[in-house]
């Protein structure tokens, strides 16, 4: 099980119970369920460690059959109940928030280098922006066989070609969420989105793109082609909440996620964040959460 443990810290799979049940192969690709094993209190904390932002270097699928569990992806807060397969990629900034006594999870994480084989769909924008679906009963059957499959190779010593079946499987089940979207999609052609909508949707994926080094609303205006004063009012019309908070709660966010992890302390992450000096970056942090970085990290 040492290996299992090595590759648990290697992809900061800290929210992962062990079960008994998590398999891993070549540190790149795992799977793990409670299906068979109920858990209780005391186990089911150790699922929702840590209680802070932690930055998925990974990618992941949740499929939720039983009770339910609360997340905040991205600043989207997001509620996942029997029947709903989460979609995470890497990159994502997440935080387990609750999980329910009776929750029942499958997941399935791997890292960049297998999901690149995966194939680039055009719906990875709107994973991003809705990475929660719905499955009908028979769609939630067949992602359990897949999974059992997946499960079989791993277990399968003598077969040698384990991690291209993973990376098929993979496939099938992005397939199936990107379908998922698409009858979405054509369900309600008469949704069809508004201009202010599209323009935050686009500022969005700006900001996700680039709050690491830029926090300037003007950068992101000159990116849209617009004026700040103008994009500021079209994302809070589009919120209610100004473009300076959004970019604001990103990096903060982020600053979160890095101090917690202990493996930067404060002038790492204000280097990492593009801050001028870690002076300024505790002004600024101190400033949106109340205290210094050095206490929450400590805290």
């Amino acid at each position: 099980m040492d290996n299992k443990k090595d590759a648990f810290s290697q992809l900061d799979l800290a929210m992962l119970p062990d079960t008994g049940n998590t398999l891993v192969c070549d540190n790149e690709f795992m799977i793990g369920d409670n299906l068979t094993e109920p858990y209780d209190k005391a186990e089911a904390s150790s699922f929702i460690k840590p209680f802070h932002p932690f930055i998925l270097n990974f990618n992941m699928m949740i499929l939720c059959t039983g009770g339910q569990m609360r997340i905040n992806k991205d600043l989207m807060n997001l509620e996942i109940c029997a029947g709903d397969l989460l979609i995470v990629l890497a990159g994502s900034i997440g935080e387990c928030l609750n999980i329910s006594h009776d929750c029942k999870l499958v997941l399935i994480a791997f890292t960049a280098p297998l999901g690149n084989e995966i194939g680039n769909f055009a719906y990875v924008s709107l994973l991003r922006k809705q990475p929660l679906l719905h499955l009908s009963p028979d769609e939630i059957q067949e992602a359990l066989l897949i999974y059992s499959q997946m499960r079989k190779k791993m277990e399968q010593s003598d077969y040698k070609f384990t991690r291209n079946a993973l990376a098929s499987y993979l496939q099938i089940l992005f397939c199936n969420a990107c379908n998922n979207i698409s009858k979405m999609h054509i369900d309600k052609p008469a949704e069809v989105e508004e201009r202010t909508h599209v323009l935050f949707d686009r500022f969005i994926e700006l900001v996700q793109q680039h709050y690491e080094q830029e926090r300037e609303i003007q950068y992101y205006a000159e990116l849209m082609c617009m004026t700040p004063k103008y994009l500021s009012r079209v994302v809070y019309q589009a919120s209610g909440r100004y473009a300076g908070e959004w970019i604001r709660d990103y990096v903060i966010l982020e600053a979160k996620a890095l101090l917690k992890s202990g493996k930067y302390n404060v002038q790492q992450v204000s280097l990492r964040l593009n801050f001028a000096s870690p002076s300024f970056f505790g002004k600024y942090f101190k400033k949106a959460v109340g205290c210094s970085p050095r206490r929450y990290a400590i805290e």
